[in-house]
């Protein structure tokens, strides 16, 4: 399975990372930067029954510069990546928050999951031999 982030994916995806009101990553699609911070305060204060000023993030990355910084062989994978070391991915995105319904995105969310169980249950054959 290979799927393709759509166009507005790679034109207005931003990855937030929240401190409070409890350490997270969310997804947004937005026209700026600034709408994505605007936009990630707003629904996770609403999401958690607190204040906007209760709510901290940081981190907020285009999708471009995601890819950028990211290593996975498939470019639209990196948006998951929270991690690399050693030129390998050594944390992804974990329980993402996604305020926006763009299938592409959900999708590819979708096949990170796939690949990851399906690395676990090789790895369990293989110390069962």
């Amino acid at each position: 399975m290979n799927t393709q982030l759509s166009e507005q994916c790679r034109a207005r995806l931003y990855r937030l990372k929240f401190e409070t009101p409890l350490e997270s990553v969310a997804f947004v699609l937005a026209d700026s930067r600034e709408a994505a911070w605007r936009i990630g305060k707003t629904v996770m204060a609403v999401v958690h029954g607190v204040g906007i000023q209760n709510v901290s993030l940081h981190d907020i990355r285009s999708f471009r510069e995601l890819v950028s910084a990211g290593v996975s062989d498939d470019q639209d994978m990196r948006i998951f990546e929270l991690a690399v070391a050693g030129g390998k991915v050594a944390h992804w995105t974990h329980a993402p928050y996604f305020f926006t319904d763009d299938a592409t995105l959900l999708g590819k969310w979708a096949e990170l999951r796939a690949d990851l169980a399906a690395d676990i249950a090789r790895t369990a054959l293989r110390r069962a031999k």
